[in-house]
């Protein structure tokens, strides 16, 4: 009780403190915005309230506000769009327990025409950032889902929807805007900061808030895209021609591509980022199965503004689901993806049909990795193979199906992984944006990377304040 008053002390302190630092921009439980503020964050399983929520604008508010949480030992959690699934990542731990940072302010866009060098505030979501910079003629390898914010995207590594082009999205990063647990501004780059600029790229909040990202565009990317929906009782023979499109991917750069596994269809997404005239044959294992439905999105030739409307609206056609998900990346293999499409049939056979188990890959290329390390690498220790990115993903809600999800997950990564390893399959990687808050992300880049990881955070947060006061994420407190 001792404890829990005293952290009740430091949060109302904060809160107090900011509310006189910012007027006009914290919002508490008795104000009638809270609420709306509480559900701004975009999944509900973020939606947890905090004790304040504070609306930042400039890079000099975060570093005001992160030396009031730092001075006051308050919880805080940092917050652009809420898109994270995984509880306390973007929003408090529990009902009231901390601040919440608000990002979205910080939404400036400049475009540098003589270097094609994009600086972005932090806040901005990709739909819009993909909109303008097609106005102007220019591309960036960003989300395919347009609410997802800049900087948990990136952070993360970023998978966009043609990795073989450019790598991820990470890899074009040229400039991180930082404010540091201090309170101190810096741009970690190439030539100063290199250490916290190579860690920066994909090793998460761990050694600041990133208020500013500068990140290279490249000529307007045309992109050709259709989503096929499959009988799934021919499931063999669509995951079989899945892993031969899959394989082609090594070939031609321009083809990327996505498989969703449920109850009652098998959906693939085929790119290809080029308006060809006749359709691709490397697609002609999807595209001749005589188990297809329909195509759910028709061929139509478009930019990435405009598949990532068209993947926002299949994806999100039911609003305020829970969500969860958990990852594991492996080679290759349409035997491997047989093993895995009946083991997650045996384990969403025992659920509710209130809650909707389903799973999907995204692949990435040896290519992918390689255009990664000629723009400088990033901290996620990537082997350079074709592999693909399981993520088994529940959407539910009803409370009384939260044990049910939380087991049937834990269930489906357990055993498809052990068939992985039983095969010679499995990698190390664990993708930050698809991992579950329980997986041990971090470790995945290697001992090496989070050597380099170590190091950055005791050099630039000595005092640990992002690793003890920090809410969650994949923090290094936990390996």
């Amino acid at each position: 009780m001792v404890a829990e008053a005293s952290l009740l002390a430091r949060e109302c302190a904060a809160r107090d403190q900011l509310k006189a630092a910012f007027p006009g921009q914290v919002v508490c439980p008795d104000d009638v915005e809270y609420e709306g503020e509480v559900c701004r964050s975009w999944l509900v399983t973020s939606r947890i309230p905090a004790v304040a929520y504070v609306c930042l604008n400039s890079a000099e508010e975060v570093a005001k506000a992160i030396s009031i949480v730092r001075s006051t030992g308050s919880k805080f959690a940092i917050r652009s769009a809420g898109h994270n699934a995984n509880p306390g990542f973007s929003s408090v731990g529990s009902s009231e327990a901390g601040v919440v940072l608000d990002l979205h302010g910080l939404n400036s866009k400049t475009l540098d025409k003589k270097t094609n060098i994009v600086r972005m505030g932090s806040g901005n979501i990709w739909s819009e950032t993909f909109t303008w910079l097609e106005e102007n003629g220019l591309s960036a390898i960003g989300a395919r889902e347009g609410q997802v914010e800049l900087s948990g995207f990136l952070l993360g590594g970023g998978q966009g929807a043609f990795p073989s082009l450019y790598g991820l999205g990470v890899d074009s990063v040229k400039n991180f805007e930082v404010v540091l647990a201090d309170g101190t501004i810096v741009n970690a780059n190439t030539e100063t900061y290199l250490d916290l600029y190579l860690v920066l790229k994909g090793g998460g909040s761990n050694f600041g808030i990133v208020t500013a990202v500068s990140l290279q565009a490249y000529p307007l990317i045309k992109a050709q895209y259709t989503i096929n929906m499959y009988d799934p009782s021919d499931y063999e023979n669509v995951l079989d021609a899945f892993a031969k499109v899959q394989e082609s991917m090594e070939r031609d750069p321009k083809i990327g591509m996505f498989i969703n596994t449920r109850r009652d269809f098998i959906a693939v997404g085929l790119f290809y980022a080029d308006w060809p005239v006749e359709f691709l044959r490397a697609f002609d294992p999807m595209v001749k199965l005589t188990s297809l439905l329909c195509a759910a999105v028709p061929t139509s030739n478009g930019s990435f503004s405009t598949l990532n409307e068209i993947l926002r609206e299949w994806a999100y056609e039911i609003q305020d689901m829970k969500h969860a998900y958990v990852t594991m990346t492996t080679k290759i293999s349409h035997e491997l993806y047989e093993k895995g499409h009946r083991i997650w049939k045996e384990v969403v056979e025992q659920l509710p049909h209130t809650v909707d188990l389903h799973w999907s890959i995204q692949p990435l290329t040896r290519e992918a990795v390689r255009a990664g390390e000629n723009r400088g690498g990033n901290i996620l220790g990537m082997e350079k193979v074709p592999q693909s990115c399981w993520i088994f993903v529940c959407d539910w809600r009803q409370n009384q199906d939260d044990e049910a999800v939380r087991n049937a997950l834990d269930i489906v990564l357990q055993r498809v992984e052990k068939a992985a390893v039983d095969g010679k399959l499995l990698l190390n990687l664990r993708f930050p944006t698809y991992s579950g808050a329980s997986q041990n992300v971090l470790t995945s880049f290697g001992a090496e990377n989070v050597k380099k990881l170590h190091e950055a955070a005791s050099r630039y947060d000595p005092e640990r304040v992002f690793q003890e006061l920090q809410n969650g994420g994949f923090l290094l407190r936990d390996i």
